[in-house]
């Protein structure tokens, strides 16, 4: 079955898109907390749903997983997972690649996501009406310190020319 959702954007996505691609997500996060035990399942499931929520409404370009030092914003890794639209030919990777690293297992990890221009274009109806429909509640954050380290590109979800493209920093 496909749900289609018309946006006042030029992009119309359907929600089978997003909830294909998710899942590789989750099972992303789902690996993250079967690895290191930083959050419940139950998080797991409400931060899913929110993002699944934010890209169908397509008011977001990045969601990341992050690792700083504990009390700092000096990241020691990340999973950047950035929305593609309309990509000809984008590959479809299996999730995955989340390997236990002693130095991340007493890091803090916060989960961020970039809002986009329609976002921040949007009236605060709109954006209430969408906020209607997260688990969570989603607040600013701070500036993040990449100092000496790389992104790499790893993987590549996607589905009918709608994908994430998942980038690693590492140091």
């Amino acid at each position: 079955m496909t749900t289609t959702r018309t946006k006042s954007t030029t992009q119309t996505s359907t929600l089978t898109k997003v909830v294909y691609v998710t899942r590789k997500v989750q099972a992303d996060f789902l690996a993250i907390l079967d690895t290191y035990g930083y959050f419940s399942e139950d998080y797991a499931k409400n931060l899913i749903n929110d993002i699944r929520v934010f890209l169908d409404e397509e008011v977001i370009d990045k969601v990341k997983f992050v690792w700083t030092q504990p009390n700092s914003d000096y990241v020691l890794e990340e999973l950047e997972y950035v929305v593609v639209l309309r990509g000809v030919g984008l590959a479809d990777e299996r999730s995955g690649g989340i390997r236990y690293q002693p130095g991340l297992a007493n890091a803090s990890f916060h989960v961020r996501i970039t809002y986009n221009a329609r976002w921040k274009n949007m009236s605060e109806e709109e954006k209430d009406e969408v906020r209607g429909d997260l688990q969570m509640t989603w607040g600013p954050a701070g500036e993040l310190n990449y100092s000496g380290g790389r992104w790499v590109d790893e993987r590549t979800y996607s589905k009918d020319k709608y994908g994430l493209m998942r980038k690693r920093f590492v140091r």
